[in-house]
């Protein structure tokens, strides 16, 4: 049977208990066990308190000693039948995990950051089990975007976030930071909390230690009310309308336009047009880019004119950035000019700033599924 010894090496108060752990002739280790006591209180012999020792004292440790004797035992046990090298790097192992300490600033089981980054890298190979698909490439983006801001938020606080620091004053202070400092709108901090929550949903999952504050009411952020930029019947055919035979890059995003218009797709699906099979009246999607799902659209009249002119081809597939760029050109050439409230991003403070504009400003690819909405 194995053996644990307590004893303390210095004298002075308070010291740091050692643990000797031996088992047969070949093994044989030491470690500190992160107790710290009074060494004149402790009989090495007798393995326990002096017996004139404060009753307080022992009841306080002795119970901490026992457990962690009992947490070692239990260790060897397995780690000796696997085969496991056993010597004083072990031992210390195992009394870190029992005392909850990290081994460095990086441990991910117990800093916050270093969770998260170690989440996204795993997510690199995950699949989602609703959809059955590798995580997206935004999503672990949206992860370390995160991760960045709550590095600068450390560094700010001049602190290191434990997970267990994910509580209701942490809420009060990054929220406050977010929205002081970074000029974040509502919606952005709602969001960045949310995905939080999620993370320490995922931390609790794994075992670690996390605030139950987290699932507090107040542990959440008030979104700014949407401001929704669509277009009427009327403002849909004169972009329809529009003679743009003269301007082929323009013509092809209206039409892609009209395609999002009468569909309600994503820019993500319209970009992936030539996948999706065409029958006389509907379109079939057998699997959408964000949610997987199956569905049937009806063809309405304006998408069949547009297959017609150009002889069944579809438009060209173009990025979002330039979508965005270019339909606001068609909007403008179609006279859809109404000041308008919405939100456009300030190019040098990078954060959208609400107000009055020509509607077709704020017009992009997204405005093509609001209308179909609306």
């Amino acid at each position: 049977m194995a053996n644990i010894k307590f004893y303390c090496i210095k004298k002075t108060n308070p010291s740091n208990m050692n643990i000797r752990f031996y088992h047969g002739r070949n093994i044989d280790c030491n470690a500190q066990s992160h107790i710290l006591i009074d060494p004149n209180l402790w009989s090495r012999k007798m393995q326990n308190f002096k017996p004139l020792t404060n009753v307080e004292v022992k009841n306080t440790y002795l119970p901490l000693i026992e457990n962690l004797k009992k947490e070692i035992q239990s260790k060897f046990n397995l780690a000796f039948s696997n085969g496991e090298l056993i010597n004083s790097k072990w031992l210390s192992k195992i009394i870190s995990d029992f005392n909850k300490r990290p081994d460095d600033k990086e441990d991910h089981r117990f800093f916050f950051v270093p969770f998260i980054e170690k989440f996204a890298k795993d997510s690199e190979t995950r699949v989602n089990p609703n959809t059955g698909k590798i995580i997206s490439f935004r999503t672990i983006q949206k992860y370390r975007t995160i991760t960045s801001q709550l590095e600068d938020f450390e560094q700010k606080q001049k602190i290191r976030l434990k997970i267990t620091d994910i509580n209701l004053e942490f809420h009060n202070l990054y929220t406050s930071y977010l929205k002081t400092d970074k000029k974040y709108s509502n919606t952005s901090i709602e969001k960045n909390i949310s995905t939080i929550r999620g993370f320490i949903k995922e931390a609790k999952e794994y075992g670690f230690d996390t605030s139950h504050e987290v699932e507090n009411k107040k542990f959440t952020f008030r979104r700014d009310e949407p401001i929704d930029t669509y277009l009427n019947l009327n403002e849909i055919d004169l972009i329809y309308n529009l003679d743009l035979s003269d301007n082929e890059s323009l013509d092809n995003v209206r039409d892609l336009f009209i395609f999002g218009v009468w569909t309600g797709l994503r820019i993500s699906d319209l970009q992936r047009i030539n996948q999706f099979l065409f029958k006389k009246n509907t379109i079939i999607i057998s699997e959408t880019e964000k949610t997987g799902a199956t569905i049937e659209i009806p063809i309405h009249q304006q998408v069949k004119e547009i297959l017609a002119k150009r002889n069944g081809q579809f438009p060209k597939i173009i990025s979002s950035q330039k979508f965005n760029d270019y339909i606001k050109d068609v909007c403008q050439l179609a006279g859809i000019t109404e000041m308008t409230l919405g939100n456009i991003k300030n190019s040098k403070t990078n954060r959208k700033e609400k107000g009055y504009y020509p509607k077709y400003k704020l017009i992009s690819s997204h405005s093509a599924r609001r209308s179909f909405a609306t």
